[in-house]
């Protein structure tokens, strides 16, 4: 090998690890932000984008979230959806078509980045590249180019998470802003239960 190619060498070598540490120190940084927010809730209005930039889809409701492994997701408007992962189970309700869907959480979530607002398991943790462009923003990007999400940031403030967007193998993208954003609270067992009336239909896919 001469000068030269020891030198390009030792120069990716270089790169790599620098690299590899400043996605260390990101990660490092964003688990403390997260576990300072044990639990969140909050308003959130969600606006989806196509590829071109049109928007093809809209939405209000409100997010909350207790560590480790729990959500609840419920949007008001243009319809009334919920959706409650209750760390072993995810549970979809529509309740225009008056049909519950359920699928295993592991399986609903695989390689989905979003796990890791609720998530202390460092093999998930693991799963995922994780950047950090400015001080108040994550990317955080799957290893596994399969993942139906390409692509999470996450913005916080001073004190919480206030905005997170996402894009998807479809090259959408879903842009959320939190307000009346609170995580100081005692979070209630019953937010992530599922009440089911007679009426519905289940479809249970574990």
């Amino acid at each position: 090998m001469n000068f030269f190619s020891r030198l390009v060498l030792a120069g990716a070598l270089s790169t790599t690890v620098f690299s590899a540490l400043a996605d260390e120190q990101a990660k490092q940084a964003l688990q403390q932000r997260l576990n300072q927010m044990q639990q969140f809730r909050a308003d959130f209005s969600q606006q989806v984008t196509d590829l071109q930039g049109n928007t093809v889809h809209q939405a209000n409701g409100q997010l909350t979230m207790a560590r480790p492994d729990k959500l609840r997701w419920q949007t008001k408007s243009p319809d009334e959806t919920l959706l409650i992962a209750d760390g072993r189970a995810v549970w979809n309700v529509d309740t225009f078509v008056e049909q519950v869907t359920i699928i295993e959480q592991s399986r609903a979530i695989e390689n989905n980045p979003i796990i890791l607002l609720t998530s202390n398991d460092s093999e998930k943790w693991q799963q995922f590249r994780i950047t950090q462009p400015h001080e108040d923003t994550f990317t955080v990007t799957p290893k596994n180019s399969d993942s139906q999400i390409q692509q999470l940031q996450l913005v916080f403030d001073e004190h919480s998470l206030v905005a997170l967007s996402m894009k998807d193998a479809q090259e959408q993208t879903s842009e959320l802003k939190f307000t009346a954003i609170e995580t100081q609270f005692t979070p209630q067992l019953s937010n992530f239960e599922v009440t089911i009336d007679d009426t519905y239909t289940i479809d249970d896919q574990r």
